[in-house]
């Protein structure tokens, strides 16, 4: 509403505008004369405000005199055409031009709609909103529109240039608010599904070469034989038949848990004094083949082609020629290396001690990316569909991403986990031992941040026997465990796994001195059989054998649907390494140091 100020300059503005522009006079024609205008009627103001005067109406009586609706003094005798005051509606709409309403020669002049004093002028302290662009406000008071609501001032034109433009239209407290909301909502959906959202390590570090562990049935070319350690092999050559073909006796230091490895016509074995490679024909040394190292090799190598890698307790990995010894390249770990290496598109990873998991470039050693553990890693990791499977000695089962070494996933146990972890053909669980007992776990599941804490809290809860507290539910991504009848004589080793139509099962040997055969879907118990000693090292399945050795020196073929002896030997020294086959060729290495050929 406008103020006492307001309504004085506008008063003004209309009188000095009558003043210098009189209003004209409409033409009454030939036959009509105007008389000239009374003082009361020049002086008086016209009974509307407005920029334009107001108009009387002029009547023409039956003698030619003209005459005015508008009584003249007020003492004038009133008569019963003409009213006795004027009256005027709100809104007064005038024709364009001359109207006949009975009498001759009357004429009216065009006549303007008014709906109120503002519609006669522009009036400046109208505007547009400069914040909102809400049209007709006015200066000085707030806006009309609800979402807006801000004082109205009048701004220079460079200022309304810039308020004006379409992010200042549309910028608001709420739309601020919703656009942070909106935005930590995206932050919090990124931090849960991260291994998801591009990374660095893909965009600006690439590999050389494709590398990857040859899983065919002639070849050995890393620990578990294929990347999913299924220490499987169903094609070539029949199962041995237990004569003991060749065999060496004289590979320099201790074996210490160094598992064998071969390709075409080499097979390689590390050992407390090097890396040495030996003759696939009669498992003699290779001439002209460099072997030694500064560090022990505690721990099996891979070997692709013309590379061979491998870890050393100096606290480096290297890469060697598989053909003459020579090498290629080294990388510097933080520690020292134990466990084996895993080569998988042309990346190899290996761990260290102080926790640490490296990616390297499998053509020059360059490092891709680390991640560091909770404790060092137990064994190999284990590679299948861009995911990397890993177990700790703290006990914690790892999932990550293979190309960036994002965390996924994390299964947590009791005690540390033994050997490396198995993964099925289809990629949906994977299995494991810990503290004596077998795992199975979903092998697609994903972290939810904060569960496994507010389960622990549940648990004690529950614990504490608090009114109205459920039993909590098992912990995330667990499917079944297998708990032998005396867990700290229990499973030691990885299982071996054979996938069928039916789900699959599982072979595993444990140190209460039994084999035991298990459904890969639920973990029910197949059959069993009885060992002379504990089982240390992981069965092997060839076709329908089950092989497997003992820390008394056995070594067993097992039926592998019945569980019923085929033949067994003993080497005379413990089996605590897992045996391998290679074109046919069933090489076991015991804890002495000697390695066998058996066909």
């Amino acid at each position: 509403m406008p103020g006492f100020g307001d309504i004085f300059r506008r008063v003004t503005r209309r009188s000095r505008a009558q003043e210098t522009e009189p209003a004209a006079t409409p033409d009454p024609g030939p036959d009509v004369t105007s008389p000239e205008p009374a003082d009361w009627e020049r002086d008086t103001e016209p009974p509307f405000s407005g920029s334009t005067p107001a108009f009387e109406e002029v009547r023409v009586s039956p003698d030619g005199e003209p005459t005015s609706s508008q009584p003249a003094l007020d003492d004038q005798p009133l008569r019963d055409d003409v009213p006795a005051s004027p009256s005027f509606e709100p809104l007064v709409s005038f024709p364009s031009g001359p109207r006949d309403d009975g009498n001759v020669g009357v004429l009216e002049p065009p006549l303007v709609a008014v709906a109120d004093d503002d519609a006669l002028i522009d009036d400046p302290l109208i505007l547009v909103c400069p914040y909102c662009g809400a049209e007709d406000q006015r200066v000085g008071a707030r806006c009309a529109n609800e979402r807006c609501n801000r004082v109205i001032v009048r701004l220079p034109p460079w200022a309304q240039h810039r308020r004006h433009n379409w992010f200042a239209r549309r910028l608001s407290w709420r739309r601020i608010v919703t656009a942070c909301v909106v935005a930590l909502f995206i932050v919090f959906v990124i931090w849960v599904n991260y291994p998801f959202a591009p990374d660095p390590v893909v965009l600006f570090k690439k590999t050389q070469t494709q590398l990857t562990i040859d899983a065919g049935p002639g070849s050995w070319t890393g620990v578990g034989r294929d990347l999913r350690h299924s220490r499987r092999v169903d094609i070539g050559p029949p199962p041995p038949s237990g004569q003991i073909r060749y065999w060496n006796f004289d590979v320099p230091g201790d074996p210490l848990l160094s598992e064998p490895v071969a390709q075409d016509t080499h097979v390689y074995v590390g050992s407390s004094e090097g890396m040495y490679a030996l003759s696939h024909a009669d498992l003699s040394f290779i001439e002209k083949w460099e072997g030694d190292t500064p560090g022990r090799i505690t721990a099996g190598a891979a070997v692709i082609g013309l590379y061979l890698f491998f870890g050393s307790t100096d606290h480096t990995v290297s890469s060697w020629n598989a053909f003459d010894g020579q090498v290629r390249w080294s990388f510097p770990a933080a520690d020292t290396v134990e466990t084996p290496p895993v080569v998988s598109d042309g990346l190899v990873y290996i761990s260290s001690g102080e926790s640490w998991i490296y990616a390297l470039d499998a053509h020059n050693g360059a490092l891709i990316w680390k991640k560091q553990l909770d404790s060092n890693a137990s064994n190999a990791a284990t590679i299948h569909e861009g995911k990397l499977f890993i177990g700790d000695e703290k006990g914690v089962f790892y999932i990550l991403s293979a190309r960036t070494g994002q965390e996924w996933f994390r299964f947590r146990t009791p005690r540390a986990i033994s050997g490396s972890p198995v993964v099925s053909e289809d990629g949906e669980r994977a299995y494991f031992a810990a503290g004596g007992q077998l795992y199975a776990v979903e092998a697609t599941r994903r972290e939810i941040p904060g569960l496994y804490q507010f389960k622990q809290l549940w648990a004690q809860l529950w614990l504490w026997q608090v009114p109205g507290v459920p039993r909590p539910k098992g912990q995330q991504g667990g499917l079944w465990r297998f708990t032998p009848e005396n867990p700290l004589q229990g499973v030691k080793s990885s299982p071996a796994l054979v996938d069928e139509g039916d789900g699959g099962t599982l072979y595993v040997g444990g140190h209460d001195n039994h084999v035991y055969a298990l459904d890969a879907i639920n973990g029910d118990l197949l059959w069993t059989f009885p060992t002379t000693d504990a089982v240390w090292a992981s069965p092997l399945v060839i076709k329908d054998h089950v092989i497997v050795g003992d820390e008394s020196g056995a070594l067993h073929s097992l039926d592998r649907l019945t569980g019923q002896e085929n033949w067994s030997m003993n080497l005379g020294g413990p089996i605590v390494i897992p045996p391998i086959v290679s074109n046919g060729l069933l090489i076991v290495r015991t804890a002495d140091g000697n390695v066998y050929g058996i066909e």
